[in-house]
């Protein structure tokens, strides 16, 4: 390596780096269970998906959606069509726009990034961590 970087305190270490599985579910829609991070512009939602869930159609004015699947087998739904999606695939959702998913016969795992951020997940994160606290 041609840079030399100073390694992070512990502090820093713990203040900066998060484990998502440390941060409490939240319920989007049946079968949907999802940790949310929310960030100033964006918020980043890994879901676990239950096998032959819906997740409904729905819109959201002015904020686009990029989903991708790590594991599992779907079928999303953009624009009243059906489209496979298998591990690794992603699809971009664009603002406005009909979009939802169904699961087919497996649990699904996904990583959903939206921009700007999506007030709703995030208020939703609120409600948990209130109970918790």
């Amino acid at each position: 390596m041609s840079h030399q970087f100073e390694r992070a305190t512990k502090e820093e270490q713990e203040s900066t780096i998060i484990s998502y599985a440390a941060i409490p579910q939240v319920q989007l829609a049946p079968g949907a269970m999802s940790h949310i991070v929310a960030g100033t512009n964006m918020t980043l939602s890994i879901a676990h998906l239950a096998a032959g869930s819906l997740f409904p159609v729905h819109t959201h004015d002015g904020i686009e959606q990029i989903m991708l699947l790590l594991s599992g087998e779907l079928d999303a739904i953009l624009d009243g069509k059906l489209f496979r999606m298998k591990p690794g695939d992603l699809i971009c959702y664009p603002a406005g726009r009909e979009h939802g998913a169904q699961m087919l016969d497996v649990d699904c795992h996904i990583v959903d990034i939206f921009s700007p951020a999506r007030p709703e997940y995030e208020a939703k994160l609120r409600e948990v961590l209130d109970r918790t606290s």
